[in-house]
C-alpha cells in the first residue's frame, strides 16, 4: 500500500501546488523506505497518470452523477483507471482495496463512492476502446497542442510526436571532457552497477539505462558528469564555440549549456552567463565549480536590459529561449495542463526582443545560436523570420550535423533523434 499512497501524494502535490514532477520526485523519493523496484514502481505510476490525466478522468467519470470529488479522490480514481488500463499483470483486487485504504485517511467522506466506481470501472472494462476515443484523449494531449502540430509539422508527424510524448524519457548524461573521456566515464558508472550505452546523437552522451539519483554518484559530486538530455547538448556543439572567444549565454541558468560550451572551449578565454532569477544563477556557479569551470561570469539581470557597454563585444552568443516546453513532455508531462494557446504567441513577443537584444550584443562577423526545447511556428522560425526581417545584417549560417546538411535551422523531432524535440537556428551577422 505504501507505493500507492506515495504516489497519490506526489500527484495530490503536484495539482495542488502546481509543482514540477521531476522536482518533487527528485526531493521525495530518497526520504521513502522502500526498494530500488517500488521506486520504480512510484515513478512509472506518478508520470503515467500525469500523462493520461484527461482520458483517465474522461473514463472515470462516466460512472459519477455528478463531479463534485476532492482533488485526492480525483487522483485516487486515477491511480485506479491507469492501473486498469495501462497496467499489465495487475491484481486488480488488491489495487482496489489499497486504494480504499488510502481513501480512509485521505477522502474518507468518498470512500463508498470510490470503491463503487472502481469496481465498475473494472466490471466494464473489456467494453472500452481506448483506440475509439477521439485524438485528444487517445493521446493525451490537449487539442490545441494537437492542431498546433499539425498546422506546423502535419498530421504524420503530429501523431508520431504524441505518440513519442507519452513514453518513458530517457535519462541521459554529458562527459564532463575537462575531467575525463567517454569510455573512462563508462567504465566508472558500470564499476557502481550504472548500465549506461552511448549516446544516439551527440558522441559526448551517455544513455543510462537503470539507476536513480545520479546526482547521488560520487563521479557526480566530483564532476565528471553532469544530467543533460542529447537535444540540449546539440546548441553548444553547433555553435561551437572556440578556445579564446567571448561569448554571452543570455538565459543560462541552471548553466548546463554554458558549461558545455566552456569544456568546448577547453576553459579558455570567456563566458558570460546571464539569468534574471538571481537563485537559479547560483545553480549555474554550483555547476561551473563542480565541473571545473573557470572561465564563466555570471550576471543576473534581465538579458533585454543588459547595458549598452555589451554592444558588439561577443564573438558567440547563445539564446536558449523561454518558451511552451513542448518538446519535453515526456519528462514533463505537467506541461500541457497548465498551457494555454494564448501563451504561445505571448511567448514569441519576449523571444523576440531576446533575439534582438542577442543581435546587438554579438560582433561583426560573429553567431547567434537561438534555440528553444518546444514545437510550434510561432515561437521557432517565426521568430528567426521576424528578426532576419528587421536585421538585415544577418543570414541563416548553413551547417552540418552527424552527415546532415542544414540551411541554418534544425528541427530536432523527438522520435526521429530519440531525445527531446528541439529547434535550433544559427545567424551569422555579415556587417
Amino acid at each position: 500500500m505504501e507505493v500507492r499512497k506515495r504516489s497519490a501524494e506526489i500527484l495530490y502535490e503536484l495539482e495542488k501546488k502546481e509543482a514540477y514532477l521531476n522536482i518533487l520526485l527528485r526531493n521525495r523519493l530518497p526520504s521513502y523506505d522502500l526498494s530500488v523496484n517500488e521506486k520504480h514502481l512510484i515513478t512509472e505510476l506518478v508520470y503515467g497518470v500525469t500523462r493520461w490525466r484527461d482520458t483517465l478522468d474522461f473514463i472515470w467519470r462516466k460512472y459519477v452523477k455528478k463531479d463534485n470529488l476532492s482533488l485526492y479522490a480525483k487522483v485516487l480514481l486515477r491511480l485506479v483507471v491507469y492501473h486498469v488500463y495501462f497496467i499489465r499483470n495487475t491484481i486488480l483486487p488488491i489495487v482496489i482495496n489499497e486504494i480504499v485504504e488510502i481513501a480512509k485517511e485521505k477522502a474518507p467522506k468518498e470512500i463508498k463512492l470510490i470503491n463503487a466506481v472502481a469496481r465498475r470501472i473494472i466490471e466494464n472494462r473489456n467494453n472500452l476502446d481506448l483506440n475509439s476515443f477521439p485524438e485528444y484523449l487517445k493521446y493525451g494531449i490537449p487539442d490545441f497542442i494537437l492542431d498546433e502540430w499539425d498546422d506546423y509539422l502535419g498530421t504524420a508527424e503530429k501523431i508520431k510526436i504524441a505518440s513519442w510524448s507519452n513514453r518513458p524519457q530517457r535519462f541521459s548524461v554529458r562527459v564532463n571532457t575537462l575531467k575525463t573521456n567517454k569510455e573512462d566515464l563508462k567504465k566508472e558508472l558500470i564499476k557502481r552497477s550504472i548500465d549506461v550505452e552511448d549516446g544516439y546523437l551527440v558522441d559526448q552522451a551517455l544513455i543510462v539505462k537503470n539507476g536513480f539519483f545520479l546526482e547521488n554518484l560520487d563521479l557526480f559530486r566530483e564532476g565528471y558528469f553532469i544530467v543533460q538530455s542529447e537535444a540540449s547538448m546539440l546548441p553548444a556543439l553547433i555553435l561551437n564555440p572556440k578556445p579564446g572567444e567571448k561569448v554571452i549565454d543570455l538565459c543560462s541558468a541552471p548553466g548546463l549549456k554554458s558549461t558545455h560550451m566552456a569544456e568546448l572551449m577547453k576553459n579558455e578565454g570567456k563566458i558570460v552567463s546571464v539569468d534574471i532569477n538571481k537563485n537559479r544563477l547560483k545553480l549555474v556557479e554550483e555547476n561551473a565549480k563542480r565541473l571545473g569551470v573557470k572561465i564563466i561570469e555570471t550576471l543576473n539581470i534581465d538579458a533585454t536590459s543588459i547595458p549598452e557597454s555589451f554592444n558588439g563585444i561577443f564573438d558567440k552568443v547563445l539564446l536558449d529561449a523561454p518558451c511552451t516546453g513542448l518538446g519535453v513532455l515526456s519528462h514533463k508531462p505537467e506541461i500541457k495542463w497548465r498551457l494555454t494557446k494564448d501563451q504561445i504567441y505571448e511567448n514569441s513577443k519576449l523571444q523576440i526582443k531576446l533575439l534582438e537584444k542577442a543581435g546587438k550584443l554579438v560582433k561583426r562577423g560573429g553567431k547567434i545560436l537561438y534555440s528553444t526545447c518546444t514545437l510550434t511556428w510561432s515561437e521557432n522560425e517565426g521568430v528567426v523570420l521576424s528578426f532576419l526581417q528587421n536585421n538585415t545584417n544577418f543570414i541563416l549560417e548553413r551547417f552540418s550535423y552527424r552527415y546532415e546538411e542544414f540551411n541554418g535551422i534544425f528541427r530536432v523531432l523527438p522520435y526521429k533523434y530519440k531525445t527531446d524535440g528541439f529547434f535550433i537556428s544559427l545567424l551569422s551577422r555579415e556587417y
